[in-house]
């Protein structure tokens, strides 16, 4: 297997996909992450390992685009692969493919490393793993930070983070985001999804979730004690 590209077949059960039978965020979140940590422990630098050197992994942005639902029990092939590093971030992309090739989603993720003591952001060069990075990139742009609008935000719901909500960081999951996301949209249909998370959320936190909706998309945000803890973007 190639060192820089870890790839798996999976099956999309029922349990992926929502009531209108297409792959939910959450599903789609959870496949990527899964991938990404199987790969990060292939090439050194996984959970246990980081943690022994008093560092982890935070999700930082993720954006994915549906270029062709899958469908209910297909089976699917799921590649993920690191770009070159930054200064501070770590990119990686994501591609979902049917059995025969056809480009079904595409996403990437930006990634950075958290010191365990004093929580401060760690330098990509501290961090050393097998290999260096793959060639391949699923968006020719720069993965930039969403710019919300200008245009009066209106409040939707408020959500209190429950242990259901929580990882092995002892902070809200990243992909209980999507979650958040969607129950804003309600029953919106969209194909584009990406994802700022900008600070933490934890145990009993309240995150007061908010939208705008424009000629471009529609705009999420979640608050917690008035400090912005993710923004959104769908269309």
């Amino acid at each position: 297997m190639e060192v820089m590209k870890y790839t798996t077949k999976i099956t999309l059960y029922n349990s992926y996909f929502d009531f209108n039978n297409r792959l939910n965020a959450k599903s789609l979140f959870s496949i990527f992450q899964d991938v990404a940590s199987i790969h990060a422990e292939e090439i050194g630098v996984g959970f246990e390992t980081m943690l022994k050197q008093n560092l982890y992994w935070v999700l930082s942005r993720v954006k994915f685009d549906i270029i062709k639902m899958p469908k209910i029990n297909q089976t699917v092939i799921v590649e993920t692969w690191p770009q070159k590093k930054g200064r501070i971030d770590f990119d990686r992309d994501l591609k979902i493919t049917s059995e025969d090739g056809e480009v079904l989603i595409i996403g990437t993720s930006k990634w950075c490393v958290i010191d365990t003591v004093n929580r401060t952001l760690q330098r990509t060069e501290n961090v050393n793993y097998i290999g260096e990075y793959c060639l391949d990139v699923n968006y020719p742009e720069k993965f930039t930070k969403i710019i919300l609008p200008t245009e009066e935000q209106t409040e939707k719901f408020t959500h209190s983070v429950r242990f259901s909500d929580l990882d092995h960081n002892k902070h809200m999951n990243n992909t209980n985001y999507a979650n958040l996301v969607v129950n804003t949209l309600e029953n919106k249909i969209f194909t584009h999804f990406e994802i700022n998370y900008l600070s933490e959320c934890l145990l009993n936190d309240n995150i007061i979730v908010s939208s705008i909706v424009n000629e471009n998309g529609e705009y999420i945000i979640g608050k917690n004690n008035d400090k912005i803890s993710f923004t959104a973007f769908v269309k």
